[in-house]
């Protein structure tokens, strides 16, 4: 059992943190205390049925909080599920809440390990490892429709884990763990790679 910390209860974040709260201990970071409240009411903070029924009826060891040094503190992974936003008058995307949610980790717990499910632009995990001064941070995309998260988790296609670090292959085996597809094939790359 690991215990995670999960940054954002959208519709990745709050469908990651259910089915992996099925095996580790789970916390969920949100800036919303609505939707803290929500999840730990067991309630869904997202319009999504089969979010709504697994918190419901599943046994998870999950709990939602707003306090940062609550989430980060003696965790062995932390996921970033968090809205980046692309702009088109700059034709960049707009990662600094990623970036923010990195360096407050790294402020209260260097003994992490980081995974980024946020949408960011291609060299964007190697460049926080460079101006962070940390190397166990990855990136691993999702493949989920809105309104089909936890099918999509279960059910995935394939795993892309951006790190070839263990760290990286012991986080895959965490979302082999949650697939119905026990053969499910995992793709190990660069950061680039997968981004």
């Amino acid at each position: 059992m690991k215990k995670i910390t999960v940054v954002g209860a959208g519709y990745v974040g709050i469908s990651l943190a259910s089915l992996l709260a099925q095996n580790n201990q789970l916390t969920l970071l949100d800036i919303d205390p609505n939707k803290v409240d929500k999840i730990n009411n067991r309630l869904s903070p997202i319009k999504d049925p089969e979010v709504a029924k697994f918190l419901s009826s599943k046994n998870l060891d999950l709990i939602a909080t707003t306090n940062k040094k609550k989430a980060y503190q003696d965790k062995d992974f932390i996921i970033i599920a968090t809205p980046t936003n692309f702009d088109s008058k700059t034709n960049n995307f707009d990662t600094k809440t990623v970036e923010n949610v990195i360096d407050d980790i790294l402020s209260i717990n260097r003994n992490t390990n980081i995974i980024i499910k946020s949408t960011v632009p291609v060299g964007f995990t190697e460049s926080q490892k460079k101006i962070t001064n940390f190397k166990n941070i990855c990136f691993s995309p999702e493949f989920l429709r809105e309104g089909n998260s936890i099918q999509d988790n279960i059910n995935p296609s394939r795993i892309i884990i951006g790190s070839t670090e263990n760290f990286a292959k012991d986080f895959a085996k965490l979302l082999q763990q949650v697939s119905y597809n026990a053969d499910v094939e995992i793709f190990y790359m660069s950061s680039d790679e997968a981004e």
